[in-house]
């Protein structure tokens, strides 16, 4: 071979090496201008999540609350309510004392003696009293009497007598039991009635 033809070859050869390395540095460079798939589907995902984040938090869902139905509610009527709030005013009704028929103030008596008062009375109101009314126990001592319940209507201006069974009790000094009408409501009305029994012991004071 000739001198020329070697030197032809060695450049060619060189020649050959510099396009391999230009070749392989340019290879790899592109690769690194390719970014790893994995990596872009990784931050894609994370990009998505975050911006699905900031959606929600920008529309807060709202709880629906259920509002409860109001249960009806069943009212009743009581027939007695109703004749007690139409009762009269208490000038309608009134009753005056008239006079002690029996056992007069301070009689004196022994420890478990029975008696019975008696008081004359009359409907000083403008109203009847209906049977049903009840004669009963106010105040001080019962001694034993129990109310009086009338049968029959009383009429404006009539007069009747009230009595009442009592037993004395035991003790001594003065004993007294106050007693009252009272429509069928409980209301009391009129004058109240007395009786002031002696056991003995003290001076009765009049």
């Amino acid at each position: 071979m000739n001198k020329r033809n070697v030197l032809i070859t060695i450049i060619l050869i060189a020649l050959a090496v510099i396009m391999a390395v230009l070749l392989r540095g340019s290879t790899q460079t592109f690769q690194n201008l390719i970014p790893n798939f994995s990596d872009v589907q990784t931050a894609a995902v994370a990009t998505f999540a975050s911006n699905l984040t900031q959606t929600v938090a920008a529309h807060p869902t709202s709880t629906p609350t259920l509002t409860p139905t109001t249960t009806p509610t069943l009212t009743l009527i009581d027939i007695n309510a109703t004749e007690a709030s139409a009762t009269p005013t208490p000038a309608c009704y009134h009753l005056r004392w008239i006079k002690d028929v029996t056992v007069k103030d301070f009689t004196l008596m022994t420890p478990g003696e029975t008696f019975t008062k008696t008081w004359l009375v009359s409907n000083s109101g403008t109203c009847v009293w209906k049977p049903g009314f009840r004669f009963a126990f106010y105040g001080g001592d019962p001694m034993g009497g129990s109310n009086y319940t009338l049968e029959q209507p009383v009429n404006p201006g009539d007069q009747i007598n009230l009595s009442i069974s009592m037993t004395t009790p035991s003790g001594t000094g003065i004993v007294i039991s106050t007693w009252r009408m009272s429509d069928i409501t409980g209301w009391f009305f009129g004058d109240a009635l007395t009786v002031k029994i002696d056991l003995g012991g003290e001076t009765p004071t009049p």
